[in-house]
């Protein structure tokens, strides 16, 4: 989930757990505790596709893990405010946000190592985009009202208490849509003969209306889109062959395995003279209009040998997929029905 709904789901819950005991800190240790786990992107960073991939939502996003450094940073919150807040409600409020920031991400698609140290599989839901504007502005809304109230703690009480239940309601809404996206998806794969043998369902960037599913085979990945406004159109797929065979003779063989497991068994490989493109196409199609696969993803990762070495690089889409008000009034387009 993008850092803002973190932060602003965080001034909630510190202000409803912690407000009328320690005031407007409350809202800043919530923003900041809610933003703690995304505190591994200092070590992962964002221009290192390996370790952003292995090690972004890993040990910190383990709910287990989580436990054990809370006790600590809640007892240490104790003794900052000299006792006004009881250690228990310290690590409840504590966990709500760790966890809270970690379940929130589940519910997306990167995938998130809930179980760690036990397992490393990434977890997703599948539910809510990274990104998604009905989501969060309206909380965003809420809390900003609600911090420039000074003297009415009340009210900035009830507005934050708002915005949780805003958040839970559509969240809840979120998993209905997903239960329709399920139903439209199976329903098309059957009429039309789709031989995939697993399959995805998500939302598109930014909303929770319109959705993209990714199925696969040994042979093929499958990508159609569909609004759940317009049910009725039927579901227009596009077909790409996976190239598999290219992933095994890569001389890359670590970071192959690393790609795999983030992004298996939806992974388009093509040949690039010595290098080799992989696209983790479970985020989906961004942009219809195009069949060159770079030019119709976001992004891709490269492989490729340098004095005997394994390299990864990454590649982001091509200037047409970067231009956000260019790529926003498409995708606007599409959720209205009138292009996907």
């Amino acid at each position: 989930m993008d850092s803002l709904s973190h932060i602003v789901i965080g001034a909630a819950i510190g202000e409803t757990m912690l407000g009328k005991k320690i005031g407007r800190w409350g809202m800043q240790l919530g923003a900041i505790a809610k933003s703690i786990p995304d505190f591994d992107l200092f070590y992962t960073g964002l221009n290192d596709p390996r370790a952003y991939m292995c090690d972004h939502r890993a040990h910190t996003h383990s709910l287990i893990i989580e436990v054990l450094y809370a006790i600590p940073i809640a007892w240490l919150l104790v003794k900052l405010f000299k006792q006004k807040v009881s250690f228990k409600r310290m690590l409840v409020f504590m966990l709500a946000c760790l966890w809270g920031h970690s379940l929130l991400d589940w519910c997306t698609t990167f995938g998130t190592q809930l179980l760690l140290p036990f397992t490393n599989e990434n977890y997703s839901l599948n539910t809510l985009a990274i990104v998604d504007l009905l989501f969060t502005i309206p909380m965003l809304v809420m809390i900003l009202i609600a911090v420039f109230h000074k003297r009415n703690e009340l009210r900035r009480y009830k507005l934050a208490k708002a915005s949780l239940i805003y958040c839970f309601v559509y969240l809840g809404f979120t998993f209905m849509n997903k239960v329709r996206a399920e139903s439209i998806v199976q329903e098309s794969i059957t009429e039309n003969n789709i031989p995939a043998t697993a399959h995805i369902t998500n939302p598109t960037m930014f909303n929770n209306i319109l959705w993209y599913s990714v199925g696969s085979n040994d042979s093929t990945l499958f990508v159609g889109e569909f609004n759940l406004f317009y049910t009725q159109r039927p579901i227009k797929w596009y077909s790409y062959p996976r190239n598999q065979h290219l992933m095994q003779v890569c001389k890359s063989k670590k970071d192959i395995e690393i790609l795999r497991w983030f992004g298996d068994p939806y992974t388009i490989a093509e040949a690039n003279g010595d290098t080799l493109n992989v696209y983790a196409v479970k985020f989906g199609r961004t942009n219809f209009q195009e069949s060159e696969l770079k030019k119709t993803f976001v992004f891709y990762y490269k492989l490729y040998q340098k004095d005997g070495v394994e390299m990864m690089g990454m590649e982001r889409a091509n200037e047409k997929n970067m231009d956000f008000k260019e790529n926003f009034k498409d995708l606007w387009e599409r959720i209205c029905g009138r292009r996907y």
